[in-house]
């Protein structure tokens, strides 16, 4: 075959391939794409907003979360607000703007969990005047005839607006 042939009949070939390739190149998107990671921990914040829906809690098991942003917990976005959440008989006070701690809202003297006020880092229960603090140690239970100590408390954790209580 001479050279002249030879030219005409792979350099299309050739230069088609050559062309191809770089177009097919350019034209993948796969490689150019920014992959967005989203950590585990929003991951999960998203999904159990999902599951809290409109009733602004759910238990999974022995821990409870409460969406801060439902009206029942709205109050818990200000510091130095409480709310007496009776359905799942727990206290959530916010202390300040970083930290949130839960209680039992069971009255240590007979039991009374409705009846809750708090003033002087004290919660008062007005069905006997008695004062609890809500410092750790002399944890007073409930119903057990006390009239002084502190409430039993529960270890939180804060994500967002999301606040976890560990009943556990």
């Amino acid at each position: 075959m001479k050279r002249r042939e030879f030219t005409l009949k792979t350099c299309p070939a050739l230069v088609l391939s050559i062309v191809g390739a770089a177009m097919s190149e350019s034209c993948s998107s796969s490689k150019n794409e920014a992959t967005v990671v989203i950590p585990q921990e929003e991951k999960d914040y998203l999904d159990r907003l999902k599951l809290i829906g409109t009733a602004g809690f759910m238990i999974d098991q022995n821990k409870g979360y409460f969406h801060l942003k439902h009206a029942s917990y709205s109050k818990l976005l200000t510091a130095i607000n409480f709310v007496n959440d009776l359905e799942n008989g727990v206290l959530l006070l916010r202390k300040s703007d970083t930290i949130l701690v839960a209680f039992d809202n069971c009255c240590p003297h007979l039991g009374t969990k409705n009846q809750w006020s708090f003033q002087n880092n004290k919660f008062r229960c007005a069905n006997h005047g008695n004062n609890f603090g809500i410092e750790s140690g002399q944890t007073s239970r409930c119903s057990s005839n006390s009239q002084f100590g502190n409430l039993r408390s529960f270890k939180t954790s804060l994500y967002k607006d999301l606040l976890l209580v560990d009943f556990g």
